[in-house]
């Protein structure tokens, strides 16, 4: 496989569907449904729960359990708000760079699956090849889940390879991310009388000090090494609340996330935020019983652990040209295929630096060597 390759007209017809995680993306997958027809390809939807978005899973090679499963989502952050010299949903070249929302994160690779698609076709392949094609992973990975437990179960790849942005670097490790919102309702008085009233935002910011508290101590660990920081963290990244500058706080709701490193475990610092709950609300009911504290889960992103297979690792960096794997610190849909018994690692063309930024882009370069290594890998599959 050649730089020659039709990734850049695959690519063109990708990012002229504007996928942002708020619309439907039911005409990219229409259309990728097409192309995998032409080829011979078996496809299978998973729909949402409004019909309005769908995983796609394209298989192509026999009926036959194992195989590979390469991955990507379908949805792009928005381009609002931001200033980009040309149309962020038509596909330009500028110095050797394929510009347009989703160039990066993460068409390049969907583009580059797709490319390949004729000479999987061609090759007599053992096992089959799944492209697993996802959507709302930029509103937390939330859309992925049944595609990839039904790919788990009915069946059982023996590598998922997720293709974001990794410099065509190896990475078999990532933190896993917990996301979510904390609602204080509190009574409003004046604030001349604080006794007759309870201050949301006073709550609030009592429930982030230990949440400060919980950040210090991850720095003690669990710990991985190979990722910047190496421990864990929890941030409070938006808080809002309060009416008025002489009102006690009716409301207040401030959202947290945590990026964990393997080892550790969500629950374990939700149930210190509950305790602190615990503590705060017996003397807010005091006041009122309308008052309360609420925690809602937006998002689960399950950490990425090595694989630990030592001979498929040093198969895929001599595919690669690489002499070790890395691990990264932020999260992708590779924790969730691993969640579903499918060892996974991340691959793709790109550097994460220049996703989500105005004129995103990606190397012709890292797409002619995505390419190779598809077929390469494929083929190392075959034999």
């Amino acid at each position: 496989m050649t730089a020659d390759a039709d990734f850049s007209q695959r690519l063109a017809e990708l990012v002229a569907f504007p996928t942002v995680s708020s619309a439907s993306n039911l005409a990219l997958v229409a259309h990728v449904e097409a192309i995998a027809a032409a080829h011979g390809a078996r496809c299978r939807r998973f729909l949402d729960a409004d019909g309005e978005k769908a995983n796609l899973v394209v298989t192509i090679g026999p009926e036959a359990l194992g195989g590979l499963v390469l991955s990507g989502h379908t949805d792009v952050v928005p381009v609002t708000g931001q200033t980009w010299s040309g149309d962020p949903w038509t596909l330009r070249t500028t110095n050797e760079h394929l510009v347009a929302r989703g160039a990066t994160d993460m068409k390049g690779f969907l583009a580059c699956s797709l490319a390949v698609l004729p000479h999987f076709a061609q090759m007599e392949l053992k096992r089959p090849i799944h492209l697993a094609f996802s959507y709302d992973e930029e509103v937390g990975c939330t859309g992925v889940g049944p595609m990839a437990e039904w790919l788990g179960t009915h069946a059982e790849p023996s590598l998922a390879v997720i293709g974001e942005a990794t410099g065509m670097d190896l990475v078999t490790a990532h933190k896993g991310g917990t996301i979510g919102w904390t609602s204080v309702t509190g009574k409003p008085a004046h604030s001349s009388q604080p006794d007759n009233g309870v201050n949301a935002v006073m709550i609030a910011c009592d429930l982030v000090g230990e949440i400060n508290r919980i950040a210090e101590e991850m720095r003690a660990g669990p710990a991985m090494a190979g990722i910047d920081p190496p421990f864990s963290t929890i941030q409070v990244n938006q808080i809002e609340g309060g009416s008025h500058g002489n009102i006690l706080a009716e409301h207040c709701r401030f959202f947290f996330e945590m990026r964990l490193v393997p080892d550790d475990s969500a629950e374990r610092v939700l149930d210190r935020i509950e305790a602190r709950i615990d503590a705060l609300e017996p003397g807010m009911k005091a006041v009122s019983d309308k008052t309360g504290i609420r925690v809602d889960i937006q998002a689960r992103i399950p950490p990425l652990a090595p694989i630990g297979d030592a001979a498929l690792e040093e198969r895929l960096l001599k595919l690669l040209g690489r002499s070790s794997p890395r691990a990264v610190p932020y999260g992708t849909e590779a924790g969730i295929f691993s969640a579903a018994g499918i060892p996974s690692v991340v691959i793709g063309p790109g550097s994460i630096a220049d996703a989500h930024q105005p004129d995103e882009s990606i190397a012709i370069e890292q797409m002619a060597a995505c390419t190779d290594f598809l077929v390469r890998l494929a083929a190392s599959e075959a034999t």
